[in-house]
C-alpha cells in the first residue's frame, strides 16, 4: 500500500509550480525580488500556451523561473542555490513530521507481526527497544598502561634532608642578602647536633651486623 503525503508535508516535488512556495520560506533579498516579480504578474499571465502537437493540444505550462529572474534582475544561479537550501531544509522537516506521525502505526504493526509465529525478528527488536534484552555495545578499545613494573625495577636512592638549623641559617642569609644587610652571625649552636651523632652510631652498628 502506497501512502501519498500531501500538505502540510511540503510544497511538492513539481518544482515548475512549487518553486514560489520554497522561495517564500527564504529571507534572502534575491528571493524576495523574484517573488515580487512573480506576484506582480496576473495569474493568467504566469502560464504560456503551447502550440498544437500531433493534433493534441498540450496543457498550459507555467512560465519558467528564469523569466522572473530576468524581470527581477537576479541571477538564476543565485536563485538555484537558494532553492536548493530551502528544499533540503523543508525536506528534512517534512521527513521528521512523517516519521513522528507514522511512528505509532509502525510500532503497532511491529507488535502485530511479533505476535505471529514468523515474527522472530520483530520480537527481538521489540525486546531490545523495551530493554528486556541488552543492546549490543559498540566497539571499545582498552588501553592498559603498566607503570608499576617500571617503577619497581628502577633503583631507589635515599635522600637525607639537611638539619633544620642549616636550612634556617641559609634562609636568613638569603633574606639579609636581598635586604642589603651583612650575613647573619653564627649562633652558639654546635655544627653537629647530638641527635646526628646518635643517628650515625645507629647506622654504623647496622653496618657491623651485616
Amino acid at each position: 500500500m502506497v501512502t501519498n503525503h500531501a500538505s502540510p508535508y511540503g510544497p511538492g516535488t513539481d518544482l515548475a509550480t512549487s518553486w514560489p512556495y520554497y522561495l517564500a520560506s527564504s529571507d534572502h533579498d534575491a528571493a524576495r525580488k523574484v517573488l515580487l516579480a512573480y506576484n506582480g504578474l496576473h495569474c493568467q499571465l504566469r502560464y504560456q500556451r503551447r502550440a498544437w502537437n500531433n493534433n493534441v493540444k498540450d496543457k498550459d505550462s507555467p512560465l519558467p523561473i528564469e523569466y522572473f529572474c530576468v524581470a527581477a534582475g537576479v541571477s538564476p544561479l543565485t536563485i538555484l542555490g537558494i532553492l536548493t537550501g530551502e528544499i533540503v531544509r523543508m525536506g528534512a522537516q517534512a521527513s521528521a513530521v512523517i516519521a513522528a506521525v507514522n511512528h505509532p502505526r509502525v510500532v503497532q504493526k511491529s507488535v502485530e507481526m511479533a505476535l505471529t509465529d514468523e515474527g522472530i525478528l520483530d520480537r527481538t527488536l521489540l525486546a531490545k527497544a523495551t530493554g528486556f534484552l541488552p543492546t549490543p555495545k559498540g566497539s571499545q578499545t582498552n588501553i592498559n598502561v603498566q607503570t608499576n613494573a617500571n617503577a619497581s625495577s628502577a633503583p631507589q636512592t635515599a635522600v637525607v634532608a639537611p638539619a633544620p638549623e642549616q636550612t634556617t641559617r641559609r634562609l636568613a642569609d638569603k633574606l639579609n642578602e636581598m635586604r642589603g644587610l651583612p650575613p647573619a652571625q653564627p649562633s652558639n649552636l654546635p655544627d653537629r647536633m647530638p641527635y646526628e651523632d646518635a643517628i650515625a652510631v645507629e647506622v654504623d652498628s647496622r653496618d657491623d651486623e651485616e
